[in-house]
């Protein structure tokens, strides 16, 4: 059963956001109890209040973006006091399920509270075991299927459907409950699950399990196996993969989801189970002698730009920097490795918090950072993405310039002032605080947030933290957070979620594919 504290200290904000965000000592103190009234249900399983959930626009290479979740915090706690009240139950339903390989598993220490049972590197393996079993593979995506989850169908998945319609109000009911939080927790709406937290892998596989179960009821056992929702089903003629994409479609139908038509095809094997071009720069050697290191690395990182061209929807400068951070570089050959980082951080917004915690490790070490060119990389960022509403990489472009104590020019200033991107107000406001913003910052915007309507709005994390950390004043004088039972306990339990101490250097590092020892067939 997974802890609540750590649910809510290591499971709650999404991966892949700046280091300063941070939910431990929400953690700590929810877990310990003593929680005001208005922050539980009432006697009949009910909650006065609803919220919206922050919303976090993050990049992805040339694909759609993805849209983060962060709850509100009152709304979240009671989400995962359910998900740790039943979770025999829920488990004992996903056991069910024998073509997940992505079933949540709860973990005791790392980044995370619950993780997928297996990880990306260990799926060509399971691949290449399992399309043993046939000749033809169908391959399916769910279409936009986190954002388009119809809540109510987390209790027909879990009880059935005709039994949760006939017991709606009914709070004993498990998926009653995860419908209602989740509900709750977006302003009421039924249509969607928020992308990033640990809950929603668990909301994922409840309904998928219920989805399996109904497509094997249709099509007899399978062979295969279903990662979150992609799905590889093995067959042994093209006609039973075909009959499969029709009972899959109307099975879909019934928890009101749909197939991506551009991902879902059917192919004959055998085909490639992976890509090939972490191998290519894997196998590349870069020599630390003086006279080639520089020479090796120029060619190594020529490399990584023609992959990241020929494969232009992969991370390959992720990769490539991930593969370089395990060397120990001279610092005679620092200025060239420096500039091909930047260089990067703007092809490639993804590889923000790696290229960060690269020049940040080289600091530490004793090496001068290019002040000049990191502000020149932090003014394209900013200048490129905040017309378009890219939140993450101005987010991690300003974050960038704090780790690093670099400045932020007037102009990109004044256009992270226009930013409504939940990340941006916070990491805006730490720059500023650390004298890093020339001329100052303009907060009149970010001013008018600070009301006690706002804890309960997409900007709660700028109206709670900025009074917190007594970076913007409240609307009208009168301490807005203080006066709200719920997140004035927060405040006097000294609950945060932005640690402005925050280490640039907690990046995991990228590690090769080593395939699974066995697997079941």
């Amino acid at each position: 059963m997974p802890s609540l504290g750590r649910l809510l200290s290591k499971g709650y904000f999404p991966q892949d956001i700046p280091q300063p965000f941070n939910t431990a000592s929400f953690g700590t103190v929810a877990a310990r109890g003593g929680l005001p009234p208005e922050f539980l249900p009432n006697a009949k399983g009910k909650f006065v209040r609803h919220a919206l959930t922050a919303k976090h626009n993050q990049a992805r290479v040339r694909r759609l973006r993805r849209i983060l979740g962060l709850p509100n915090p009152v709304l979240f706690f009671n989400l995962c006091h359910v998900i740790c009240e039943r979770w025999q139950e829920l488990r004992t339903h996903i056991a069910k399920d024998h073509l997940t390989i992505t079933s949540p598993q709860v973990i005791g220490s790392g980044e995370r509270a619950i993780v997928p049972k297996t990880a990306p590197p260990d799926r060509p393996a399971i691949k290449a075991t399992r399309r043993t079993r046939g000749r033809y593979a169908l391959i399916a995506d769910i279409q936009q299927f986190y954002p388009s989850v119809y809540t109510h169908s987390l209790a027909w998945a879990l009880h059935g459907k005709l039994k949760a319609k006939k017991n709606k109000g009914d709070m004993s009911l498990t998926g009653n409950r995860l419908d209602f939080w989740v509900r709750q927790g977006q302003d009421q709406q039924t249509r969607g699950i928020p992308i990033g937290p640990d809950t929603s892998l668990v909301l994922a596989e409840i309904l998928l399990t219920a989805v399996d179960i109904g497509l094997v009821a249709r099509i007899g056992k399978v062979s295969g196996f279903r990662a979150i929702d992609d799905y590889e089903l093995i067959f042994s003629t093209v006609s039973a993969a075909e009959n499969a994409l029709a009972e899959f479609q109307a099975v879909l139908e019934s928890y009101d989801l749909r197939l991506n038509e551009e991902k879902t095809r059917i192919i004959e094997l055998p085909q490639i189970l992976d890509d090939t071009w972490p191998l290519q720069l894997r196998r590349f050697e870069i020599r630390t002698e003086t006279k080639w290191e520089s020479a090796d690395l120029l060619d190594f990182f020529n490399l990584a730009f023609e992959l990241s061209t020929m494969h232009p929807e992969a991370s390959v400068l992720r990769y490539a920097i991930s593969r370089v951070r395990g060397l120990s570089l001279r610092r005679s050959t620092w200025r060239l490795y420096q500039a091909l980082l930047l260089q990067c951080a703007n092809a490639e917004p993804g590889t923000l918090k790696h290229v960060i915690a690269e020049l940040t490790r080289h600091k530490d070490l004793g090496c001068k950072l290019n002040h000049d060119q990191i502000g020149a990389t932090i003014e394209q960022l900013v200048s490129r993405h905040v017309p378009l509403g890219h939140g993450s990489e101005v987010a991690w472009a300003i974050w960038l310039a704090v780790a690093t104590k670099s400045q932020i020019t007037k102009e990109a200033a004044k256009l992270i002032a226009t930013t409504d991107d939940p990340l941006v107000p916070l990491l805006s406001l730490h720059a500023n605080a650390e004298k890093l913003v020339m001329g100052g910052l303009d907060t009149t915007t970010w001013e008018d947030l600070m009301t006690p309507e706002e804890l309960w709005g997409e900007q709660w994390l700028l109206c709670y933290e900025a009074n917190v950390k007594r970076w913007l004043p409240s609307k009208g004088g009168k301490d807005h957070v203080r006066a709200d039972a719920c997140f004035g306990y927060l405040k006097t339990n000294k609950v945060t979620f932005y640690n402005v101490r925050a280490s640039a250097l907690k990046v995991r590092r990228w590690t090769p594919r080593v395939p699974l020892i066995e697997y079941e067939v």
